[in-house]
């Protein structure tokens, strides 16, 4: 008798290790596909960097979001850090209503100001976004720096594996004393952080497993909000170490000057010095060992949207789609990030200027921010000009040097 009833113990237990086990599998299935190359092969991103807004988040921000979610149609958004400014959830709640209405799946990375001055903490922000359905953001390991650094996969349009990734990074916000207060340069400038060793040794990790798993290293992209040392190396020449005051230096004692090289500029536009952290991990080493990541898309610079390689992987920056600063600036939009799984380890991407939204036939944004059309012919008109002196200034810069 003692028998059966251990043999109808154990059969029990079994049978709810088993449904937990099945549980768990579903819901690791379901993360795993929540993205997926479509039948055509595509996938898009839709990135938005520096929102910067509070309550009430500025109307012709939202109409923006709006018209470029009915234009692009993306797989994913993704908002690029420097969400919303303010402990308010009524904001969150207005910045997310657009993709809320048209079921948008979207993740996010923190910027510096996510949380400046603030009482909110990282872990309520990212609940808070948790609450909205569409969020895939997760914080993938809570003893990393930061929150919210985690992964998402795209499946390929079969479903039979994961044929490219995508990285969430935490940059973190600016760099503190042993007493937790803000760290000040000799400038008295608060210093940006940067991602961290343990978050690299993380991706590195992950990055293993995925290609364990996958027969072969997946292609992916990287984001994070703040520039990093080789992003600014990419398009700015190295200079002597004194002339650090002068451009932009390092702890490590690498200095750059101001002046870009316009020949190393692929696409975009540089219109102000980036805005890096001054410390170094070895995050962009770790991306060239591990040789997955095409490219990292930072934010934080509002008007930069160039994108420059350095050891074979690209720097891309995006401007920012903030009412609160530069808000008349030509470069301000999203950028739309395009994958093809016949060809993963390209991308293609462009800007959705606000203007170019604006000029289009039946959009609210004129309307919506008292702009006239004429003005945003204007910015499209400037636009062009600097394209031109852009190509002149790479002519000149090649043959001079």
């Amino acid at each position: 008798m003692k028998n059966k009833i251990l043999a109808a113990i154990l059969a029990v237990v079994m049978l709810m290790s088993f449904a937990t086990t099945a549980f768990a599998a579903n819901e690791t299935t379901e993360t795993e596909s929540a993205l997926q190359f479509g039948k055509d092969g595509k996938f898009q991103i839709l990135v938005l960097a520096d929102v910067q807004d509070n309550n009430p988040v500025n109307e012709d921000t939202l109409q923006y979001i709006r018209e470029a979610l009915d234009t692009v149609k993306p797989d994913l958004v993704v908002f690029n850090g420097d969400n919303i400014t303010i402990d308010d959830k009524a904001a969150y709640d207005q910045l997310m209503q657009p993709l809320v209405e048209r079921g948008q799946k979207f993740t996010f990375v923190f910027g510096n100001h996510d949380v400046e001055d603030r009482s909110f903490t990282k872990e309520d922000i990212l609940e808070i976004f948790q609450s909205y359905e569409g969020c895939l953001a997760y914080d993938a390991d809570p003893a990393l720096h930061g929150c919210a650094t985690h992964n998402l996969p795209i499946l390929s349009s079969d479903g039979s594996k994961v044929a490219f990734n995508l990285w969430m990074f935490d940059s973190g916000d600016y760099l503190t004393n042993e007493d937790g207060s803000w760290y000040y340069d000799e400038y008295d400038s608060r210093v940006y952080d940067c991602v961290r060793k343990d978050q690299i040794e993380w991706y590195k990790n992950v990055s293993k497993q995925l290609e364990a798993e996958n027969g072969g290293k997946v292609p992916s992209i990287a984001f994070e909000h703040i520039i990093t040392e080789e992003g600014v190396a990419a398009i700015l020449p190295k200079m002597p170490s004194f002339l650090g005051a002068i451009g932009r230096s390092f702890t490590n004692g690498n200095a750059y000057s101001f002046v870009p090289v316009f020949t190393r500029i692929k696409d975009g536009f540089i219109f102000e010095p980036p805005c890096p952290s001054t410390e170094n991990d070895g995050q962009w080493d770790a991306f060239v060992e591990r040789g997955d990541v095409l490219g990292c898309v930072f934010g934080h610079d509002h008007v930069n949207s160039f994108i420059a390689e350095y050891n074979g992987i690209d720097a891309i920056m995006t401007p920012g789609i903030t009412s609160e600063s530069y808000k008349d600036d030509m470069l301000r939009g999203g950028r739309i990030i395009t994958i093809d799984e016949n060809d993963p380890w390209n991308y293609e991407t462009e800007m959705l200027h606000f203007h170019a939204l604006a000029l289009k036939e039946g959009s609210l944004i004129p309307e919506v921010t008292g702009q006239s059309i004429a003005e945003f012919r204007l910015q499209e008109f400037l636009l062009g000009i600097s394209e031109v002196a852009l190509t002149i200034g790479q002519i000149l810069t090649f043959f001079i040097r």
